[in-house]
């Protein structure tokens, strides 16, 4: 095993938010951690990273006990994080992203721009992807972002990846493709923590699956061997017979009413009514407008043009 976490606990004033937590983690693998909010996946994972400190536990890298002090010192162990929300520069290139802040120098306060470049190429080249290094990264997709982040945690020589909810923006086409740089960083022998709340996922690239719930590791199952059935009532500790059960409700009068609500380069001729007892779902990927919209509702952001009623009335905007 590249990793062992044994006995790991996590108090918080007045929150036991971990408690003799058990987490393994080998070579090439990929071990996908499964829980509801606040089951303490986050904060393990945060132990893992560098960004808290334990109260209780060992932690074993590689066969030896390890103080993970800080986030830097757990990217010098080789412990590297993709979070849900990407950590980029948009204004600056590709490779200037993966190297930023240990720039290769040809003397003091001079970046080695040829190098850099050359460097960035080649870690894209071994994952596989297409992506310019000299390419603005504002100009990229969510998923070449994902990528670059991918390459940057390589650029650390990365032993463990952690991914949280990597595919919460990405489209079916996209997803495939990180699944495919999933397999292949498996083939090199990292290892990868991979968290998400779609339970096909786990089946489709982890190995083994281990079940959190209320601060404690409740299970761990190689994922060719259990059900997602049996997942579900180990994360909520009860039998669930319908997940998705639908509830009557008596749909009333309009409540709110948006006409060709329109805000320069977010949002374009945006109309719909929702009324009392009505729940309305708003979708879309990352950047397509679902938090601009919303922003835009409650006030936070102006608009162009539009109107917003409200019980009928009409709202100053």
């Amino acid at each position: 095993m590249i990793l062992e976490m044994k006995y790991i606990g996590k108090t918080f004033p007045g929150v036991v938010a971990l408690e003799g937590v058990h987490f393994e983690l080998a070579e090439g693998e990929v071990h996908c951690l499964l829980g509801e909010n606040g089951a303490g996946k986050s904060t393990l994972m945060k132990i893992l990273s560098g960004a808290y400190q334990k109260t209780t536990g060992q932690i074993l890298f590689e066969g030896q006990e390890v103080q993970i002090k800080n986030p830097m010192h757990a990217q010098q162990l080789g412990i590297s994080t993709i979070y849900q929300e990407l950590n980029l520069i948009p204004h600056l290139t590709v490779g200037e992203n993966i190297y930023l802040g240990r720039e290769p120098r040809l003397f003091s306060g001079v970046i080695d721009q040829n190098k850099l470049f050359q460097s960035a190429r080649a870690i894209l080249s071994d994952l596989g992807v297409e992506i310019d290094a000299k390419q603005v990264v504002r100009g990229l997709g969510v998923a070449q972002q994902q990528m670059v982040e991918v390459a940057k945690a390589l650029s650390l020589d990365a032993k463990i990846l952690i991914m949280d909810e990597p595919t919460s923006a990405l489209s079916e086409p996209e997803i495939k493709e990180l699944f495919s740089t999933i397999r292949k960083l498996k083939s090199q022998g990292v290892a990868i923590v991979y968290i998400s709340h779609r339970l096909e996922e786990l089946f489709e690239v982890g190995d083994r699956v281990t079940v959190m719930r209320d601060g404690k590791a409740i299970s761990t199952h190689q994922t060719d061997s259990v059900s997602k059935e049996q997942l579900i009532q180990e994360m909520v500790n009860r039998q669930l017979n319908d997940p998705y059960p639908k509830k009557a409700a008596n749909v009333g009068q309009e409540v709110l009413r948006v006409e060709q609500l329109n805000r320069r380069g977010v949002l374009k001729n945006i109309s719909f009514s929702l009324k009392k007892g009505e729940i309305l779902g708003i979708a879309g990927l990352m950047g397509s407008g679902r938090t601009e919209l919303a922003r835009a509702l409650f006030g936070a952001d102006k608009i162009d043009s539009g109107q917003i009623w409200v019980h009928g009335k009409l709202q100053k905007v």
